[in-house]
């Protein structure tokens, strides 16, 4: 008890010093050992040694640790993209700890905004009572502990975004050698399980605790997990629960004792729903088309009309879609699908599917593909294997020219957001069918990790004569030309950071067609991109091959505020005859040409850009391979070469508009 009171009136006197200082303040966050005062406490962390499971290059972990919290040089980094950031200290002792700062960011700025704290006292990690936050926004944090932990190590573990890097300038710990004296913990009882149903929403749970060698001296509940509720009595032995809703909640109570000791015991509350209400979920919901001809617009199919209708535009391709926004995340069951221009005509779709959004990507739902539909059924229900929860749902149609449906019934309740990984194809390339171009997809390994992070986007071309995927569309090339080839070596794809899309110019079933992309084609597979992958729009690349690199030049000029950079390769075109090739100036590009090529293209461009469009030097960047000719030797290599990723991927949007 004399050791307990001890930390008692250090807690109190470290709390008071504090006070006045706003949060934030660097120079009010001194070592606590560094004040009158408190002579007791000392910085446990201060030069002892430090792990990480990660560092960013000469950005070692012990500088987390070496006491300097003003050079920018000395703080530890994890770098990005890595899903497990962790700092672990060895106090090279056992103490009670007490308190805790931490300095993080760079110079003033980027502070760590989601991070939690462990310690162990020799049987596993634990979590640090009171010293984790989220939505951070101070670059100083003092935080005292609701009450003394015994540890022998620290961890602090980064929550941030995978792509943002954890700067860590200090992290001080106070407190002071631990006691031999032994305490035996109290022992907590939440009581038995409960369930309940619907209509019913509110329950008591009586719980207690005792102490082998001393007293309880505060209880306190917390909800775990499960939809959110209402607590009362959260410091009593009883606690009353109420807005219940159907779901699995978990309840802890944790037991104080008077030596500082804790121990929890949880209790599970079951609420069965109430009898499940379908309704159709996407009635005037918002609605979008890969096309729409005239005015028979994408919100025709969920009006409740059935005299109204989505029809897409002619096209030669096949797999238009129609996507419904929930708004909101619900279970889907079954869908009703109004096919043709009227309940008689012969016009229904013989082939679609329905695809619900992931999180990341689209997914067929199970037991809604349909083959050869006769065009006389006008009206078809699907059921579903197995509900489905989602917040979009997307009608996709096999046919061509047109495809009509007047009126999309989706039969579901609301449910619970889903959270968790996602389960998109990643570390792989894939075969997607699109309205614009077919094309070879890969998406990076950490792409499922969380639902959060977007990624950059590079559109990839290949020439006149090239092509990416087999002419039944059923599996990438396998010896795709353009960068689809990198994809075959396994250090390249765990190397890549990007999505990767590489269309296809050539017609199904028949390998028809010039080579040639159009630009508003290549647009319009941008906007479905973003559509359908988290994309981050302020990093999107457009590069390709002789008439690929002449598409992506185009771009560039006419289309300047909608790309990052560019790579035109072996291009074949004269820009710089272009009345708008000035607008390539303030791009970044990076060309490249074989020397054994049509000599002086790219070095012809550089040198107008530079010369003829205003004052200073252009972005413009040119490698010339001295043996590479309009073949592989040139476009393979450029591919090939992870400096160009390493650069273009820090091109943004937003740093020259």
């Amino acid at each position: 008890m004399r050791r307990l009171q001890s930390l008692t009136r250090l807690l109190v006197a470290s709390v008071l010093v504090s006070c006045g200082a706003p949060e934030g303040d660097e120079r009010a966050l001194q070592p606590a050992w560094q004040r009158a005062g408190i002579d007791e406490l000392i910085n446990v962390t201060l030069n002892k040694p430090a792990t990480a499971s990660s560092t960013q290059g000469s950005f070692l972990p012990e500088y987390a640790v070496d006491g300097n919290i003003t050079g920018d040089d000395s703080r530890w980094c994890p770098g990005i993209y890595n899903q497990t950031r962790l700092l672990d200290i060895d106090l090279q002792g056992t103490f009670d700890l007490v308190r805790m700062e931490l300095y993080t960011g760079f110079r003033d700025t980027r502070p760590i905004q989601s991070y939690e704290l462990f310690y162990d006292d020799g049987t596993g990690w634990k979590p640090l009572p009171g010293a984790s936050q989220t939505g951070n926004t101070s670059i100083a944090v003092s935080t005292t502990f609701p009450q003394p932990v015994t540890a022998t190590k620290v961890r602090l573990s980064c929550r941030d975004p995978l792509a943002d890097n954890c700067r860590v300038k200090e992290l001080w710990v106070f407190g002071t050698p631990h006691s031999t004296q032994v305490n035996i913990p109290p022992v907590a009882s939440a009581g038995p399980d409960r369930s309940l149903t619907l209509p019913a929403t509110s329950v008591t749970l009586a719980g207690g605790a005792t102490d082998a060698d001393g007293t309880v001296t505060s209880l306190n509940w917390t909800q775990v997990s499960g939809p959110s509720a209402t607590l009362s009595g959260t410091t009593t032995a009883n606690l009353s629960v109420a807005g219940l809703s159907a779901g699995v909640f978990v309840f802890r109570l944790t037991a104080t004792d008077d030596d500082g000791a804790t121990a929890s015991d949880e209790v599970s509350v079951t609420v069965t729903a109430a009898p499940d209400v379908l309704t159709n979920v996407a009635l005037h919901k918002p609605a979008s088309a890969g096309t729409v001809n005239g005015s028979f617009a994408a919100s025709n199919a969920v009006d409740d009309n059935l005299t109204t209708r989505w029809e897409s535009g002619y096209h030669f391709q096949t797999h238009n879609y129609l996507d419904v926004d929930l708004q909101g995340a619900f279970e889907v069951r079954s869908a009703e699908l109004h096919l043709s221009t009227s309940a008689t005509a012969s016009y229904a779709m013989p082939a679609f599917e329905l695809q619900a959004w992931d999180g990341g990507c689209w997914k067929t739902i199970p037991g809604t593909v349909v083959e050869g539909n006769p065009l006389s059924t006008t009206l078809k229900t699907v059921t579903f294997t197995a509900p489905v929860v989602t917040t979009q749902v997307r009608v996709v149609c096999k046919d061509k020219p047109y495809c009509r449906l007047r009126e999309l019934k989706l039969m579901g309740k609301p449910a619970a957001a889903p959270t968790g990984a996602t389960t998109c194809a990643a570390g792989q390339q894939t075969v997607v069918r699109n309205v614009r171009y077919d094309y070879a997809l890969f998406l990076p390994e950490q792409y499922n990790n969380d639902r959060t992070t977007r990624w950059p986007l590079i559109i990839a071309m290949h020439g006149l004569g090239g092509a990416t995927l087999t002419v039944d569309r059923t599996a990438v090339l396998s010896n795709p030309e353009g960068l689809a080839k990198q994809f075959s070596s396994a250090s390249f794809r765990a190397a890549m950071k990007a999505i990767v899309i590489s269309p296809t110019q050539r017609l199904p079933f028949t390998n028809e067609g010039t080579g040639w992309f159009a630009a508003p084609a290549v647009l319009a597979l941008l906007e479905d991109a973003k559509k359908d992958y988290r994309v981050d729009t302020d990093r999107i690349y457009i590069t390709g091959l002789s008439g690929g690199g002449n598409m992506s030049l185009e771009l560039g000029m006419y289309n300047t505020n909608r790309v990052a950079a560019i790579v035109p390769i072996a291009f074949t075109s004269t820009p710089q005859n272009d009345a708008n090739v000035c607008n390539l100036k303030p791009l970044p590009i990076w060309a490249f040409h074989g020397g054994q090529d049509t000599p002086g293209r790219a070095t012809n461009l550089k040198t107008h850009l530079d010369t003829k469009c205003g004052p200073g030097e252009s972005k413009m960047r040119v490698t010339i391979y001295p043996n590479g000719g309009h073949n592989g030797a040139t476009w393979d290599t450029a591919y090939a070469t992870l400096e160009l990723y390493d650069w273009l991927l820090q091109q943004r949007i937003s740093d020259r508009l």
